[in-house]
């Protein structure tokens, strides 16, 4: 009996160490892939890299317009993170082509494509918005991979969603405002498209607002940050984005990331617990 619990134990200590192992290993490799395509992605990520408790789901898609951190477990993104001001958005037609699959997904990943959504009752609701990305043909392509996607209910997606994007859109066009801006699911279920898509249970989205041609050097006590997080149902079209106005604290204990990493930790303690409206 004491050999063999003596080699349950020895089994269970293998079991963390290739655990821990594996975590250690996929940090390096998000760190790696960031480092090797920084250039190209900075100004999305200035103010940090959302973090977790486990990076192993986390694979970082680094792209000219937005970063992207994709869960190959939900065949969804955990979240997307992007730069807006008055210079993306343009007169650029919106692609009209079926939504894309994302070749640059690694080859044991699932490839969703545009059909895995068809008839199911969701929307191929963007994380990025289309019109974020629409000061030229091939910028505005690039919202429609489906690695950019994720599952709303269409008074989610068409209703109180557009209406905070038109609200942010207004701070970028008209206030000609920097904003830094963070979006993704909280998938606390596991309601899926087709035992294939995860479904999240609500959708949140983090604007950061400062002024134009400001970075992560200006962010202060006073710094206003736009945070909502609205569930994804029905019924919900004609309600005001203002009725989900949430702070980032609570955005974080629901999706269990820690947002702003890059932002010194004691103005995060203030600007994340404030709720604007």
């Amino acid at each position: 009996m004491k050999l063999v619990l003596n080699r349950a134990f020895n089994i269970f200590l293998v079991l963390v160490f290739l655990l821990n192992y594996s975590n250690i290993i996929a940090q390096n490799n998000t760190k790696n892939y960031l480092d090797n395509n920084f250039d190209s992605c900075s100004i999305h990520i200035c103010l940090g890299i959302p973090i977790d408790d486990d990076q192993s789901d986390d694979y970082i898609l680094c792209k000219t317009e937005y970063v992207i951190s994709y869960n190959q477990n939900f065949n969804s993104a955990n979240w997307a993170a992007w730069n807006l001001n008055s210079t993306w958005i343009g007169s650029t037609d919106r692609y009209k082509g079926k939504f894309i699959t994302d070749n640059t997904l690694p080859e044991d990943f699932e490839h969703i494509t545009h059909n895995d959504y068809t008839n199911t009752g969701y929307d191929r609701g963007h994380i990025v918005r289309s019109y974020d990305r629409s000061s030229n043909d091939e910028a505005n392509k690039s919202t429609f991979l489906m690695t950019n996607i994720f599952a709303q209910t269409p008074d989610l997606n068409r209703g109180v969603w557009l209406d905070f994007e038109r609200f942010i859109e207004n701070l970028a066009k008209k206030q000609n405002k920097e904003l830094y801006i963070f979006a993704g699911g909280i998938y606390n279920s596991n309601n899926t498209i087709n035992e294939k898509i995860r479904i999240p249970d609500s959708c949140y989205k983090i604007a950061v607002v400062l002024n134009r041609g400001e970075g992560l050097e200006c962010v202060e006590y006073n710094t206003m940050i736009y945070a909502v997080m609205i569930p994804n149902i029905n019924g919900i079209r004609r309600d005001k984005w203002q009725k989900y106005a949430v702070s980032v604290s609570h955005i974080e204990n629901s999706s269990g990331y820690n947002f702003l990493t890059n932002v010194p930790e004691e103005i995060q303690g203030i600007i994340e617990q404030i709720i604007y409206k």
